[in-house]
């Protein structure tokens, strides 16, 4: 499990400076000025999210997924996507989630405690890596 700290040292060792702001629509924002990364996470973000929101943010800057927003020709889902898939790969190696499953570890609400992320990035996570069957 990667905890807040351990995101915010990487983030610290890559400077990129990651601060508490007042996006309240979206939640966080990571932006690209020059070279340089920053981000920026809404002040009233619930601890249980900060996580999630800053290795989401984190894989914008680690993978160069920044879009134009007003250019037709940008694909906003495929810069989001390598933004989860990093996060994903942070949060919740599949090694370590093959070793729950081999542990019987097999509801969505106990990965995502042992993990440390909400049910919902569990989910995603889970069909991420191919281990998740909707039809049950």
């Amino acid at each position: 499990m990667v905890s807040k700290d351990e995101l915010l040292e990487f983030a610290e060792r890559e400077n990129i400076p990651v601060m508490t702001v007042s996006c309240k629509k979206c939640g966080s924002i990571s932006l690209l000025m020059g070279e340089n990364c920053y981000i920026g996470i809404d002040k009233d973000t619930p601890e249980s999210e900060f996580t999630e929101r800053c290795a989401h943010e984190l894989g914008h800057c680690e993978k160069g997924a920044f879009y134009n927003r007003f250019s037709p020709f940008d694909i906003v889902s495929r810069h989001e996507a390598r933004a989860d898939k990093w996060a994903i790969e942070k949060l919740c190696p599949e090694d370590e989630l093959v070793e729950q499953l081999e542990q019987n570890v097999d509801s969505i609400y106990r990965l995502a405690q042992h993990f440390g992320v909400s049910e919902d990035f569990m989910i995603k996570a889970c069909k991420f890596y191919g281990y998740y069957n909707e039809a049950i």
